[in-house]
């Protein structure tokens, strides 16, 4: 019996090591990949007039109206553009 007991307690000794080391492992992983997050830049398009993200908030704070007209300096073919049926390919809706 006493033999029986130094199996288990030597099993238990040993479970409790690897739990300590995947806890280490665990906490190298997870402090790896818990580096902060740095922006260091942006872009977006804006409504025609507007020309910064200042001005941007600036017409929204005013409840202004930020829809500009289809831009016709792009080369495209704006007579065939549009479609009325939505599944036409090559087409707008």
């Amino acid at each position: 019996m006493a033999a029986q007991n130094e199996q288990i307690i030597d099993a238990l000794r040993a479970s409790l090591k690897e739990n300590a080391r995947l806890q280490q492992q665990y906490d190298r992983v997870v402090a790896a990949n818990s580096q902060p997050i740095a922006i260091v830049g942006m872009a977006c398009r804006l409504p025609g007039g507007i020309s910064s993200p200042d001005e941007l908030w600036d017409l929204v704070v005013a409840g202004g109206d930020g829809v500009s007209g289809f831009p016709v300096n792009r080369g495209w073919d704006l007579e065939n553009l549009y479609h009325p049926d939505p599944d036409h390919a090559g087409t707008s809706y």
